[in-house]
């Protein structure tokens, strides 16, 4: 015997349609926690206005995050050459900001790293 309603559609996933044509600088996207303006949604009145200190370990994760935008960006986007040839000049540019920074802990995964 069957579920009545074993044919029913639990879901519409969806994705919002996004044309890569502007981005925030590393310094800002990392504060505003993502590297597309148009992604860019207020939470409340919080704004952070204090900048990141200027350290080897802080231009790192700019870096990495700016790159972790970009694969996401990716995911939905995989034919954007543009953002493709940006994305791995990122990678370029976060494996030699790693080599800036002598902590050994800095070289085990970040929590988006590992698998789950």
């Amino acid at each position: 015997m069957s579920h009545p309603h074993s044919n029913a559609i639990l879901a519409y996933p969806s994705v919002l349609a996004q044309r890569f044509t502007k981005r925030y600088s590393d310094d800002d996207a990392i504060i505003r926690g993502t590297l597309f303006p148009e992604l860019d949604l207020p939470f409340g009145d919080y704004e952070i206005r204090q900048p990141l200190p200027c350290t080897p370990m802080t231009k790192w994760m700019k870096l990495d995050f700016v790159r972790h935008e970009l694969r996401l960006y990716l995911d939905v986007n995989p034919a954007d050459i543009a953002a493709q040839n940006l994305y791995h000049e990122y990678q370029q540019k976060t494996t030699e900001a790693k080599v800036e920074i002598d902590d050994d802990w800095i070289h085990s995964p970040w929590p988006w790293e590992v698998e789950a």
